[in-house]
């Protein structure tokens, strides 16, 4: 496994690390996306009981009609994630709230992960989040019922850059610091209790947070990245296929996979980097630790 491959470290001066503008990073990719449909929205709204709606709301918003009635429309699992409540008066607190989340946690995940492995994590994650709240929503007769918001990708991206830094703070009410695995504790006690009470028509999807942090869980804990799925497939078909006339094909595949050894006291050193990286973040490398992965990281690649 190289160093770049090691979930815990992106170099941050080149690659992935590096963006052409904010505009054409993941992060600000899906924020503008995100702004420009609500701006959308707010264009074409038309009122309903409990406030506003839209023609273009309607047109990405998910329900469990949508997907388990008919013809499932399995687009809107990831269209949901791009459109927002309508606030009848005040700031949109909806969208702002999820935006600097967003923001907030998903900047060090794109750098760590890179741009193309943040698109597969947080769209799945807010498919899979529309998903569960969509069936709960269909077994409780709520068929109806509009789903609309980035809350259950938002909240797989939290749960994944707390599973990272779990005793980092962050300012409650910015005034009193407190570890970021308390704050993850909180939000899910929260999810739990209003799933347990039920949630109506435009209350909090408390079943797509829960969805959305249990893919940032299990995409941790299993390193469920893209690249890894492709190559776990294809170490299976490899597997199915027998090669005949190698004699020991495990001999064989052994010689053919040999690589260049990196040496012990490289690696446990290049170990204990990342694991301050993890702890401490990059800031707390030296100018001759940075240099040293850096250096390294080529010999990690072949190996």
């Amino acid at each position: 496994m190289g160093i770049y491959d090691r979930d815990y470290y992106r170099n941050p001066n080149g690659g992935q690390g590096r963006a052409g503008g904010w505009a054409s990073t993941a992060i600000g990719t899906i924020i503008l996306l995100n702004v420009g449909f609500w701006f959308l929205q707010v264009m074409t709204k038309y009122p309903v009981p409990n406030g506003y709606f839209s023609t273009v709301g309607d047109w990405l918003s998910a329900s469990a009609n949508d997907l388990f009635t008919g013809f499932p429309q399995l687009w809107r699992l990831v269209t949901a994630c791009f459109c927002h409540n309508i606030p009848t008066g005040g700031l949109p607190w909806h969208i702002i709230g999820n935006m600097f989340i967003f923001w907030m946690f998903g900047r060090e995940l794109e750098r760590m992960y890179g741009k193309r492995e943040f698109y597969f994590f947080y769209l799945v994650g807010g498919a899979l989040a529309v998903l569960a709240e969509s069936i709960v929503n269909h077994f409780n007769g709520n068929g109806d019922v509009r789903l609309v918001g980035a809350s259950g990708g938002v909240m797989a991206i939290a749960a994944l850059y707390i599973f990272h830094f779990p005793r980092r703070k962050v300012l409650l009410y910015f005034l009193f610091p407190i570890p970021l695995w308390v704050l993850g504790c909180f939000y899910v006690y929260a999810d739990i209790s209003g799933a347990l009470g039920g949630s109506g028509g435009y209350g909090v999807a408390n079943f797509a947070h829960l969805g959305g942090a249990a893919w940032g869980m299990l995409y941790k804990f299993f390193d469920l990245r893209w690249s890894t799925l492709l190559r776990r497939l294809g170490g299976l078909r490899r597997r199915k296929k027998k090669r005949p006339g190698r004699g020991n094909d495990s001999l064989w595949g052994a010689k053919k996979q040999e690589k260049p050894r990196v040496p012990d006291a490289v690696s446990r050193r290049v170990d204990e980097l990342l694991e301050k990286i993890s702890r401490d973040g990059m800031g707390s490398l030296s100018d001759e630790e940075r240099e040293f992965l850096v250096e390294n990281s080529r010999r990690y690649r072949k190996s």
